[in-house]
């Protein structure tokens, strides 16, 4: 019986338009400047880039123009992420500011503004965080409370707040960002922009009524301006989509998706950075609903064009490896999920440098390749090193630090090291409950993760309680039909499973699947999985006939996405086999066991349960087929398979040395 570990939303979406894409606003342009600086990822070419240096080359200091003409080349350092000189050239254009007009003149907040929002693609929130509070200063002062260009600096701080994790600060000033731009009718696609942002944070503090409102909201203002086709107007829809995707609403995310895609493919042409943006988000979709094919094609096709676009050593690049990644390690292709995230890991160490927490995320992905492999020295170095970089960059009490710590008692639970997992999990899930409340989805899934080790620990009790904790919290925020408490069902049947309480676990292992089926996800290797562990049941109650379709199907779903020879298979095609043998079913379970052993005895390093339980099956079927010289054979070699275990036991339980 396999047991569910379900990630916690941290992972990084395709990073140009990935939900909680948190939309700053240049000081000079309206909203739909904004969509073209900031979303279309477009390099500058080389006469803007001339022409630029040679206005800051021939402007005197004294000029009023050179202050701009120095942002502007900073600008296009910044977006080439050459941040070294674009940070040099902006504190110049600040010099020059603070020289001709003063430090608290209005001048002064412009380059204050754009040298804090580099610093926020840098994850140098504090010093973001400091220029754009002086910032917002000047300008309170200068133009008053209820100025669009105060409502700037409150959209762009609230960003630096969000990406530190402070959603409650954000979410104020986004609110009284609104209340600015609600009030002047020339300003309504800034006032998008902040609905849009305004929807991400309360999708974070887990006030999902309010982000759907404001979600709807934003689209519908911005429609209402410039049409239905308009590249900013698929931006929100990018958004919203996320947000049904993080809610495990797949079928309502995948159309806004979808549209969103189709706006700019339409309007910018197929082979546009967008465009790359929309195939790798709706591929997270399309992964989660088991359509593995179509999110390996849409993450193919965005790969491409953005190597095509930009070269292939620019970090959207990485963003595209690391979904890539993702889904190889998904199917257990654990060489191509690993080479993937290396090179993305390298773009994003070269661009950002070693300690960005985009470097932690891809950490912790390759973390999750090694545990899978069994490297777990490995896993747990990788992790560690995640956790500094979120430790430095968030503190000890973010959610990105918890969620560290979570991935770290992952691993400790693969090693059967279950008490100090717990104590992991326990210190992750105080600091979602302080960050986020004690009914968030986010807390749900902690609970999940540290249910599932206890299970595993068999502590029954604790795990059960948990559990059922978990799947209220979920329930209550999106109903009985969320996606994400059918694999809260499987483990609780689990619960009763290994407590041999079948009548309790079928029910529970059948509710889990009227779930996966209703939200059309039975492709995916967790419906084959909940399958294959209802088979178990049913075997174990001696119900063959029950468990013989179940465990077909699940094979046909796990051969679909892994492959007819993938080691995965081996377990069930080793039940399979079972109930042809136990219905009689001679000629049908034979090539089963052959396949199972065939696969076990390749493996490495030897599932040595496995492997007794395929000889046992085999000798069975050997017995009653009249075969008894061979089946003693396999007897025989399920003993030896079961010394080999007991003597690795023992070594692995000897003590190292210092």
């Amino acid at each position: 019986m396999k047991l569910f570990h379900i990630a916690i939303p941290l992972s990084m979406f395709c990073c140009a338009l990935g939900g909680h894409a948190q939309l700053p606003i240049p000081e000079t342009e309206n909203a739909s400047g904004v969509q073209a600086h900031y979303l279309s990822g477009y390099n500058e070419d080389a006469k803007v880039f001339l022409d630029s240096i040679r206005q800051v080359s021939e402007l005197g200091e004294l000029d009023p123009r050179h202050q701009k003409a120095l942002c502007n080349l900073a600008g296009i350092y910044r977006r080439r992420h050459n941040y070294a000189e674009a940070e040099l050239l902006y504190k110049r254009a600040l010099s020059v500011s603070e020289k001709v007009h003063g430090a608290q003149h209005e001048e002064t907040a412009t380059p204050l503004n754009e040298l804090a929002l580099m610093l926020q693609e840098e994850a140098r929130f504090p010093e973001a965080q400091a220029f754009l509070q002086r910032a917002l200063a000047i300008r309170e002062v200068a133009f008053g409370s209820e100025n669009p260009l105060t409502a700037t600096s409150l959209n762009n701080l609230a960003s630096v707040y969000s990406s530190e994790g402070q959603y409650s600060e954000a979410e104020t000033l986004y609110k009284r960002a609104l209340a600015i731009w609600e009030k002047f009718e020339p300003e309504e696609l800034n006032l998008a922009t902040t609905l849009d942002n305004l929807a991400s944070v309360e999708q974070d503090l887990g006030k999902y009524s309010q982000a759907e409102e404001h979600f709807r909201r934003a689209l519908t203002v911005r429609q209402k301006i410039v049409g239905p086709n308009d590249t900013g107007v698929a931006t929100i829809l990018n958004n919203f989509g996320m947000y049904y995707n993080e809610q495990a609403r797949y079928t309502e995310a995948e159309p806004l998706l979808r549209r969103a895609l189709g706006i700019w493919e339409e309007s910018l042409g197929p082979e546009h950075p967008n465009v790359a943006s929309a195939l790798c988000n709706v591929s997270t979709v399309w992964r989660h609903e088991g359509k593995y094919s179509e999110a390996a094609t849409a993450l193919q096709r965005s790969l491409a064009i953005w190597e095509k676009a930009y070269g292939p050593e620019h970090p959207n690049v990485a963003s595209a490896l690391n979904n890539l990644g993702v889904l190889q390690r998904t199917l257990r292709n654990y060489p191509e999920a690993e080479s993937n995230f290396r090179r993305a890991l390298a773009i994003w160490e070269k661009t950002f440098g070693p300690e960005h927490p985009a470097v932690a995320n891809i950490l912790s992905n390759m973390a999750v390749v090694r545990q899978n492999e069994g490297k777990f020295s490995e896993a747990e170095s990788l992790l560690e090193r995640a956790m500094a970089i979120r430790q430095k960059a968030f503190g000890t009490e973010h959610l990105a630090f918890a969620t560290a710590l979570n991935n770290l008692a992952e691993v400790y639970s693969s090693e059967t090291r279950y008490k100090e997992a717990e104590l992991l999990f326990l210190r992750a899930l105080a600091i979602y409950e302080k960050n986020l409340g004690l009914e968030h989805p986010n807390v749900a899934t902690l609970l999940h993760n540290l249910a599932t080790t206890q299970l595993k620990a068999g502590r029954y009790a604790a795990s059960e309680q948990n559990l059922k904790r978990a799947l209220a919290i979920r329930e209550k925020q999106f109903g009985p039909d969320d996606p994400d408490a059918a694999p809260l069902l499987s483990n609780l049947a689990g619960v009763q499973h290994m407590q041999h309480k079948y009548t309790e676990a079928e029910l529970l292992y059948k509710r889990s699947l009227a779930v996966w089926n209703k939200t059309a996800m039975t492709k995916s290797l967790d419906f084959a999985q909940t399958l294959q562990n209802l088979g178990d049941l049913y075997l174990a109650k001696q119900k063959y006939d029950e468990a013989g379709p179940l465990l077909a199907q699940a094979l046909t779903i796990k051969e679909n996405s892994l492959g007819e020879q993938h080691p995965e298979l081996a377990h069930v095609l080793t039940l399979l086999a079972a109930a042809d043998v136990f219905r009689g079913y001679y000629a049908e379970a034979e090539p089963f066991c052959q396949r199972a052993l065939d696969m076990l005895e390749k493996s490495s390093p030897p599932d040595y349960p496995a492997l007794i339980d395929a000889a046992k099956v085999y000798a069975i079927l050997l017995s009653k087929t009249q075969r008894k010289a061979q089946a003693e054979l396999f007897e025989t070699k399920a003993m030896v398979y079961a010394a080999k275990m007991k003597d690795k036991s023992r070594n692995d339980m000897k003590p190292t040395s210092p």
